[in-house]
């Protein structure tokens, strides 16, 4: 209808209305000029209403179409207590402002939020008398709803004449905002792909409430209140898979069922297939569905069930990324830890850091990657949801081999620089893995604190070892192991260390590398040695010397004379210990090792005081010690410090013990070796028994022997329970 015949309708109706009211004077003669006016204003009244109606498209009053278009809703909806009284809470306060109340559910797919979306709109459906509009953006399909097509179905379910609609976009947003005005509507709007698709659809009206769901966070939308759902709690999870799948037969076996729901990732979209398949298939056991879902090879494709599919509700999130942002995606489904930061895909995508960063950021907000916020460094970190992250790693990379290579290079590059920083003077072992520049990471910043950084990341390394020997790229393997070793050793992460070097020293033997397969037998003695499997360390010290005698390697022979000195030392075999500790102190230094000169020096130092020549030791620990500071490494310094109060205890100086005890313990805290730490406290702990402070030296004890037990050093808390008992005897 045209402007001009909605102006006509406008003037019949007020021109019918003053002849009805003329016809009534005629009839009974005994109506005044007043009367006559009211009428007249009543006639008026009328033809602005009928004016009115006619721009609007639709009557109004008891004839207007009221919408009833929500879907229907779930019966086995479960969980989101929370967030549905937080939807209830803001529906309520629609009129509050100048404009429509807009609540947006935030997530990735299969969370949930449609469903969450109708459950709310529909408990809300009453406080909404003038209808409720509902409408799948399909934000993520290859072709997204354009929002000139919702807005011509809003229109005609609003009483619209199809005829009527206007053409240009423009032009339909301001008619939905002149027919919602004064109109208590609730409009649905699911699955936005981002703030352009909803704002067109946006009434102007205050007493309109639009719930608005997306995989992308819509903060730009004004005045939108975000509400982000996460995964389900796992008693939700499970009473999820009950109502699907029978509670019964979930109640008949709890531990099945959580284990099941974990291998979900307690994502309600995987949840519900799992227990849909249960209900298919009444013999098969909750476990047994659980075992087929525990190879992440295989989970996506179980997680398949009519026209459920985790992996098309995650696959759309990806397909509408720029290609820059799949490569991202693809590149970080070959990072083999749990989490990662951006410089590790600067290393995969051979790209800046800032790059990396932006990508990072897209992933995000599409809901492929979470952040977990930063580690120890400061340094922001990241992860999949486990189902993601096995797409991820279906996507096919042409790449792969190279990114691999420089993601192993990345961490050999930042493992050595920290080793170099915790443990001053290292001569190191390389082998021909290419390392990643130095200057595409950001060292400072990550480096502050070496040991930070290892704690961080020590998972991630033996990832790497692990994915190094699956690529057979076998020098990154057991290079990565041989630079972690002394983190691992200060941190007594003894099962990191025993797989590292069993890992290591496969791909050594599998290379045929003979040099390499000793420096990972050095390493392995070591660790023996720690875990005081000593006849075990000499064994792996017999088979490191042949490799290093094979090779030509002088350097890692002397160094081979300190660690069986130590081993020697630890039996009580003094003189063959002495013996072997002098010619390494001699060795080690012809070969420029001033640190391992040091550490034999320093162990010989033991020897002479466990053989009572204190006057001896404690020259050769103050050598030792200076040596240390003047290279800047300062745990072998704190060791030393210890080392010299224990020979100036047995020497009879207890004042100046403890003295040298504290300063170890002072250092050991601050480095954050607990190792250390509690050997320091043993020795303050021997200090005051000798001066008959019983009480302290038992306090002492037992906080080393905590610290001992946490980190499973079976030797120490043997050690420190014969000071416990020997205290308590005295």
């Amino acid at each position: 209808m045209n402007s001009r015949a909605r102006w006509l309708v406008g003037i019949a109706s007020t021109a019918g209305a003053f002849a009805a009211a003329g016809a009534g004077w005629d009839a009974f003669g005994d109506v005044g000029p007043v009367q006559y006016t009211l009428a007249g204003v009543t006639a008026l009244a009328s033809g602005v209403l009928a004016y009115a109606q006619s721009t609007r498209g639709g009557p109004s009053g008891p004839g207007h179409p009221v919408p009833r278009e929500l879907p229907r809703g779930i019966t086995d909806f479960t969980g989101r207590v929370g967030e549905l009284v937080e939807l209830e809470g803001l529906l309520r306060r629609r009129g509050r402002s100048t404009g429509p109340l807009v609540a947006a559910i935030a997530g990735k797919g299969g969370l949930g939020k449609t469903t969450l979306a109708i459950r709310a709109a529909q408990r809300a459906a009453d406080d909404y008398p003038d209808g409720q509009l509902f409408a799948n953006l399909r934000g993520y399909d290859l072709e997204p709803a354009e929002p000139a097509g919702i807005l011509a179905h809003f229109l005609r379910a609003l009483g619209t004449d199809p005829r009527e609609i206007p053409d240009a976009l423009h032009d339909r947003e301001q008619l939905l905002r002149t027919l919602t005005a004064g109109r208590r509507l609730l409009i649905v709007l699911d699955n936005a792909n981002g703030p352009r698709q909803v704002r067109p659809l946006l009434p102007g009206a205050p007493d309109v409430a639009v719930i608005v769901t997306s995989r992308t966070p819509l903060s730009t939308i004004e005045g939108a209140h975000t509400i982000v759902l996460d995964l389900l709690e796992p008693d939700e999870a499970v009473e999820l898979l009950g109502r699907v799948a029978g509670a019964r037969r979930v109640a008949d076996d709890p531990a099945a069922a959580r284990r099941l729901v974990a291998l979900c990732g307690h994502l309600p979209l995987a949840v519900r297939i799992a227990g849909a398949r249960l209900a298919e298939r009444p013999d098969v056991p909750l476990a047994d569905l659980a075992d087929r879902l525990a190879d992440e090879r295989d989970r996506l494709d179980q997680l398949e069930i009519g026209d459920l599919d985790v992996r098309s509700t995650f696959r759309l999130s990806h397909q509408g990324l720029p290609e820059e942002e799949q490569r991202a995606f693809r590149m970080l489904g070959l990072f083999p830890g749990a989490d990662f930061t951006a410089w590790a895909l600067a290393a995969l995508m051979d790209v800046p850091l800032r790059a990396a960063e932006h990508h990072i950021d897209a992933l995000v907000s599409a809901q492929l990657v979470d952040a977990t916020g930063p580690d120890e460094t400061g340094t922001a970190r990241y992860t999949f949801h486990d189902l993601i992250r096995a797409l991820a790693r279906e996507q096919s990379e042409p790449g792969a081999a190279a990114a691999t290579q420089r993601l192993l290079g990345a961490y050999l590059t930042l493992a050595a620089t920290a080793e170099d920083r915790f443990q001053p003077g290292e001569v190191r072992k390389a082998g021909g893995h290419p390392r990643h520049p130095a200057d595409a990471l950001p060292l400072d910043r990550l480096l502050h604190d070496p040991v930070s950084w290892f704690i961080t990341e020590q998972r991630n390394i033996i990832a790497c070892v692990r994915l190094a020997v699956a690529r057979e790229f076998w020098d990154a393997a057991w290079e990565l192991t041989h630079i972690g070793a002394p983190f691992f050793e200060m941190l007594a992460t003894w099962d990191d260390w025993e797989e590292a070097v069993e890992l290591s020293l496969g791909a050594a033997r599998r290379s045929g590398n003979r040099w390499a397969e000793a420096i990972t037998l050095f390493d392995t003695g070591a660790l023996r040695r720690d875990l005081g499997r000593l006849d075990e360390a000499l064994v792996a010290y017999e088979g490191a010397r042949a490799g290093y005698t094979a090779s030509g390697d002088e350097h890692g022979l002397a160094a081979l004379l300190l660690l069986e000195g130590i081993i020697h030392r630890n039996l009580g075999d003094w003189e063959r210990a002495a013996q072997l500790l002098g010619d390494g102190v001699v060795r080690l230094g012809a070969v420029g090792d001033r640190r391992l000169a040091a550490q034999s020096r320093r162990s010989l130092a033991v020897v002479r005081s466990g053989q009572g020549r204190h006057g001896e030791a404690i020259p050769l620990f103050q050598e030792a010690l200076a040596e240390f500071q003047s290279l800047g490494d300062r745990r072998a310094e704190a060791y030393a410090w210890r080392n010299l109060a224990q020979a100036q205890l047995e020497y009879g100086e207890p004042a100046a013990s403890a003295h040298s005890f504290s300063r170890s313990l002072e250092m050991t805290q601050r480095l954050r070796d607990q190792r250390g730490e509690a050997r320091a406290l043993q020795g303050l702990g021997r200090v005051s028994a000798a001066e008959g402070a019983a009480a302290v030296a038992l306090r002492r004890f037992a906080q080393a022997r905590q610290i001992a037990e946490a980190m499973h050093d079976h030797v120490l808390t043997r050690e420190l329970d014969s000071d416990i008992a020997s205290t308590n005897r005295s």
